[in-house]
């Protein structure tokens, strides 16, 4: 593996660490969320795999719960994403403006190259210039990713990406994702995920609609459909949930 490859730091990624965090993000929550997901658990296609998610774990998978890491729901957990991941420090000789800052955006890149994050986003103003040139030199050497620089209505500059001709219903069975929502008790958004689910041939709308579409017209923040910010940017299904 190169300086900048991720895929075998995982091994030493601090799990029970990463599983609180996620915890605290969705079951504790909601009582709702809670019993609904005890109820999941004892569903027949769930029980004998261990979880509904990735069909890895209870409550979330590596691919998932890793991928959350970068939500900003919690500041100390994003300042100390290489930490968790046990991601090996970058040996590029380049100026560093924060500390992990460029590992774990070089980890981003490799995330999403890799299938295992649909969309990135990694927020330039926290690299210097040479560590954000070697970002992007990163994205464009894939060969396989579309990248769009920008600065946000937030005033932070961003640079967005995603794999080239991805699509919505590539990540997630929409019609599978809308039942669920309707066994949470959360029927309005049950039926917005099945009217996506409906829709056919749009490049904006539906299982068809494509992933590029939202590398810059998409903001998180003022998203309101919570269940579309977590397909696109790969989070577990029950921080989406609670």
């Amino acid at each position: 593996a190169g300086p900048h490859d991720c895929m075998n730091a995982n091994n030493a990624s601090d799990s029970a660490a990463i599983g609180r965090f996620i915890v605290s993000q969705s079951l504790a929550q909601s009582a709702d969320a809670k019993r609904c997901f005890a109820a999941e658990l004892r569903r027949p296609e769930v029980a004998p795999s261990g979880g509904w998610c990735c069909k890895s774990s209870s409550l979330w998978c590596a691919g998932c719960g890793h991928n959350f890491l970068w939500s900003g729901a919690d500041e100390h957990v994003a300042d100390n994403i290489p930490l968790l991941l046990g991601l090996p420090k970058s040996t590029a000789p380049c100026e560093r403006r924060l500390p992990g800052e460029l590992e774990a955006a070089l980890c981003l890149v490799d995330r999403v190259s890799r299938r295992l994050k649909p969309l990135g986003f990694v927020v330039l103003d926290n690299l210097s210039q040479q560590e954000g040139d070697l970002v992007r030199s990163e994205v464009q050497q894939t060969g396989t990713l579309i990248a769009v620089e920008y600065r946000s209505a937030y005033g932070m500059s961003l640079l967005g990406f995603c794999l080239r001709g991805r699509r919505v219903g590539e990540i997630v069975s929409l019609e599978g994702l809308g039942d669920f929502y309707t066994r949470a008790g959360l029927p309005g958004v049950a039926a917005e995920v099945h009217a996506w689910h409906s829709v056919r041939r749009s490049p904006t709308m539906g299982p068809e609609a494509m992933i590029s579409r939202y590398v810059k017209s998409f903001d998180v923040e003022d998203t309101q459909m919570g269940w579309l910010t977590g397909i696109l940017l790969g989070y577990p299904l029950w921080t989406t949930a609670a």
